[in-house]
């Protein structure tokens, strides 16, 4: 079963901990929203759904029937350490008359600290450039790029080039070379299918829609093909930059209407496009290169819970560790220690648009 850490805050007995995980999630709508499930070991291995089974009518007994399986990707998401250590100087501890603010102040940053540090994995991990996060959901979401004069077996997945992002994906239905030079016209229909030299590629919903080969400014319309790559309903959060959150908000007073206002889960101010809240990181910067330029941002449409889009974590969640005193210096230290990971259950649960320069 799926926990919210908000939950788990509830649940413990642990006075410290439970103040460390309210800290965690204070300021921080992922972790207010993102759900994780306690797993064994140092990982979770799941299936994630490929292709569906076909169905058909038949006539009746004469009918003959035709088998169909569905088609699976095993995935596997590992478990990593993330954590610090708070120490506290045991000079001040004795000299200060408010000993316990100073130990709180100085655990309660530590915390905050490993909260930025899950934020920036959860968006920008990237194994290739550090093994010890996990992926994020830019990696995730991005997809492998079509490249010339390679060779690809069946079932390989591809996206156009960068800047190109369709909000498709292909998939590889002959296995062949790609064209030594050229890039397919990708087609937008689900289904339809290209040849490119030998290689033929068939189209299915992807994750990644670009707004133009070097960004462009963001309009309305954008944000509404970015809910369309979500299906089996709506996102529970579109997640974008500071800045991104200004234009929308600018985009809906030129039109001659505001965002819907409301409260979120711990009574803070929240916008909402179409019924659904726009929450902001600052982990999402304004700087993600796309074709000649760099001054792009990310937007995120998010379905969470099992099945679709949750953490995944040792049994126990966030867990303390009163070190004690220290041998090199004259302190005690308290150990904030996370086994933690990120596992998209379902490609359909998550999409990003990309290319937003305003």
């Amino acid at each position: 079963m799926a926990l919210l850490l908000e939950d788990a805050a509830k649940l413990s007995k642990d006075v410290l901990l439970k103040g460390i995980i309210e800290t965690i999630i204070k300021d921080s709508p992922i972790l207010q929203e993102l759900p994780f499930i306690e797993v064994l070991g140092n990982g979770l291995t799941y299936n994630r759904e490929k292709t569906l089974p076909s169905a058909a009518f038949y006539a009746p007994v004469t009918g003959s029937w035709a088998e169909s399986a569905p088609t699976f990707t095993q995935i596997t998401a590992a478990l990593k350490v993330l954590g610090g250590d708070a120490d506290v100087d045991n000079y001040l501890k004795t000299t200060r008359s408010n000993v316990q603010d100073i130990e709180t102040a100085v655990i309660e940053l530590k915390s905050k600290a490993v909260r930025n540090k899950f934020e920036d994995a959860f968006l920008n991990g990237d194994v290739d450039a550090d093994a010890n996060t996990f992926d994020g959901l830019y990696k995730l979401l991005k997809g492998t790029i079509w490249a010339a004069n390679t060779a690809y077996a069946l079932d390989a997945e591809v996206v156009p080039t960068v800047g190109k992002a369709n909000g498709f994906l292909y998939r590889c239905t002959t296995a062949g070379t790609s064209d030594a030079t050229t890039e397919p016209t990708w087609p937008i229909t689900e289904g339809a299918t290209v040849t490119d030299n030998t290689v033929t590629w068939t189209t299915y919903l992807g994750n990644n829609k670009c707004l133009g080969a070097n960004g462009a400014s963001l309009a309305l319309a954008n944000m509404d093909e970015l809910l369309d790559l979500i299906r089996g309903g709506k996102p529970d959060m579109l997640l974008m930059s500071r800045r991104s959150r200004r234009k929308i908000l600018a985009l809906a007073r030129a039109a001659g209407s505001n965002l819907e206002v409301g409260e979120g889960k711990l009574g803070q101010r929240v916008e909402f496009f179409n019924g659904i809240p726009l929450h902001v990181s600052d982990w999402l910067s304004n700087n993600y290169e796309v074709g000649s330029t760099t001054d792009n941002s990310v937007i995120f449409a998010l379905q969470m819970g099992e099945g679709k889009l949750s953490g995944i974590t040792a049994a126990g969640m966030i867990q303390v560790e009163r070190v004690g005193a220290l041998e090199t210096k004259d302190a005690t230290r308290t150990r904030i220690k996370w086994y933690v990971g990120l596992a998209l259950f379902s490609t359909r649960a998550a999409a990003m648009l990309t290319g937003v320069r305003d």
